[in-house]
């Protein structure tokens, strides 16, 4: 249980950040967060090391929001959420963030996913990958592809 209580410590807020930022609802995010936990503990035998710990729990939590969007169909879309609750924001720039927040969240999966993972919650493109199930320079090439394209909305 102390390696339970370990992972607790060093990825909650992580697998916490990474929920709400899919979902901006933060009920969701802790209800998943500790979905996300109980599932650790249940299947920790089988974890083989084949990535990161942290890229393991991020992995459940993806799969564990899933599961809860196919039972919830969602009641509440970006425009309508609170947008300051997002940890490490800065407040100086709202609206233009809101703005590129939901020209993220417009683009299709993986895209979105891949924008969100390394915009909002820092991630390697190694882990993206490891996460998503893609190549290192397929997220790669997706983010460049897809930044350029905002970045082009935000100055024409």
């Amino acid at each position: 249980m102390k390696e339970i209580e370990k992972l607790y410590d060093l990825y909650s807020k992580d697998v916490y950040r990474f929920i709400y930022s899919l979902s901006f609802d933060e009920e969701i995010a802790k209800d998943i967060m500790q979905i996300t936990f109980l599932e650790c503990i249940k299947s920790i035998k089988n974890f083989k090391g084949n990535c990161s710990e942290k890229t393991w729990l991020l992995t459940i939590a993806k799969n564990q929001y899933y599961t809860y969007l196919k039972k919830h169909p969602k009641t509440q879309s970006i425009y309508e959420s609170n947008l300051e609750q997002i940890e490490d924001f800065t407040q100086n720039n709202l609206e233009e963030y809101n703005e590129v927040l939901k020209a993220i969240h417009s683009l299709k999966e993986p895209q979105r996913q891949i924008m969100i993972l390394r915009l909002i919650n820092d991630f390697t493109f190694k882990e993206i990958g490891e996460i998503l199930g893609k190549s290192e320079n397929y997220c790669r090439v997706n983010f460049f592809r897809e930044k350029k394209k905002i970045v082009k909305q935000f100055n024409d």
